[in-house]
């Protein structure tokens, strides 16, 4: 038996009237509207429309004839419409740069689960980093008048669509990534420079000193602590803030950071792994490494295992954020654990204070990360030890 929605669109009636079991949709159309629900009932179309919306005083008889009428016809209200009325669509846009990633993944969960706590659905859209693509995602949410954005933007000069809707006053917030062009947007993000301060500290607290970073940030070392003296860094990318945290780590320690332990690769983990090949082929001395990304954490591990390097035996090992892998491979990597979870949840709680015109000083979140320790870092055992890393005598 044909389904009630499909017998509705198999049955025209001559000359454009459609029908449904009999019943002719004086719209025309194939979509039945709250017209043609006011008919079948025999009420006005405002009469049909309170008691749809339960609005109003209508009797529960005329309440049951609507509703009835409106299910013989499949008719769905107009999300749109009802937006434009009420000025509330009770969704918000969620604008991610890959959600298949742990960090976005774990983000976007905690925006949505916080979004529907209060009544709103989300709707997820994924870039792919890609500014042509962001562009036509924003102007779609705005088409469909969702009440609110939260973004991860992709790294551009001039993010128009956004500045767009930021003029029309709709409410966005900005998710880990701050851009200068969007210095004056409400954000929250992570401390990128105190992270990877904690995993640098942790490794010279154990006593390493020829300590390796894997990172994408294409900066000159010198020239990135001369420019933190004058910028406001948290404007910085991800990558940059973190290569500062640990430049900040080693000054603080009163040791020097050697450039050629900065392992430079493109944001992915084959690129990651092969940067820390050509490092081991090389024959620098290195006692231990820090990842500043997910990605690169994976590569770079996998790298040591595939060239029999022991780890903490041989290179002292600390990742970025605690993957699922992370735990399953002995020995269990510590890692800087970011608050993905409540980055999230965070965002969607600043973007509903601004949907609601609640009074807030709070336009910046920066939230701290923590430090998971296991059994991928171990001290240094001797001076000796110590001699080996530094390549000379103590």
């Amino acid at each position: 038996m044909k389904s009630e929605r499909n017998r509705w669109r198999g049955n025209h009636a001559p000359g454009g009237k459609s029908r449904v079991e009999g019943v002719r949709l004086v719209s025309g159309r194939n979509v039945p509207t709250i017209i043609d629900v006011a008919r079948e009932a025999g009420v006005s179309k405002s009469s049909a429309a309170r008691a749809l919306a339960r609005r109003g005083s209508s009797s529960p008889d005329l309440r049951r004839r609507v509703e009835d009428a409106a299910a013989r016809l499949g008719y769905r209200p107009n999300a749109l419409a009802k937006a434009i009325v009420s000025g509330s669509s009770a969704t918000i846009g969620a604008i991610i740069p890959d959600v298949a990633t742990p960090f976005f993944s774990a983000a976007v969960r905690g925006l949505t689960d916080a979004a529907r706590s209060a009544g709103f659905e989300v709707i997820v859209a994924n870039t792919d980093n890609d500014p042509e693509i962001e562009s036509k995602t924003i102007e779609l949410l705005a088409e469909k008048r969702v009440d609110g954005i939260v973004i991860a933007p992709a790294f551009q000069d001039n993010p128009e669509a956004l500045l767009r809707v930021l003029d029309d006053s709709t409410p966005v917030v900005i998710l880990d990534r701050r851009l200068p062009v969007l210095a004056h947007v409400p954000s929250v993000s992570v401390d990128s420079v105190g992270a990877a301060r904690l995993g640098t500290e942790h490794l010279l607290s154990l006593g390493h000193r020829r300590i390796a970073i894997v990172t994408e940030a294409k900066d000159n070392i010198d020239e990135l602590l001369i420019r933190a003296e004058k910028e406001d860094v948290n404007l910085w990318l991800p990558a940059m803030q973190r290569l500062l945290g640990y430049l900040l780590a080693h000054r603080d320690a009163d040791v020097t950071p050697d450039p050629g332990l900065i392992i430079r690769c493109e944001y992915n983990a084959t690129s990651a792994a092969a940067a820390v090949g050509r490092l081991l082929d090389g024959g620098t001395a290195v006692g231990a490494m820090f990842c500043s990304d997910a990605a690169l954490t994976y590569g770079a591990y996998r790298e040591l295992v595939d060239r029999n390097v022991l780890v903490p035996d041989d290179i002292s090992f600390v990742g970025f954020d605690d993957q699922d892998w992370t735990t399953l491979v002995k020995p269990a990597v510590t890692v800087v654990e970011q608050p993905r979870y409540r980055l999230g949840s965070s965002c969607t709680n600043m973007l509903l204070a601004q949907i609601r015109g609640l009074n807030t000083d709070v336009s910046e979140i920066r939230l701290p990360a923590t430090l998971i320790k296991r059994a991928s870092t171990a001290a240094v055992a001797s001076k000796s030890q110590v001699a080996a890393e530094l390549g000379a005598g103590l």
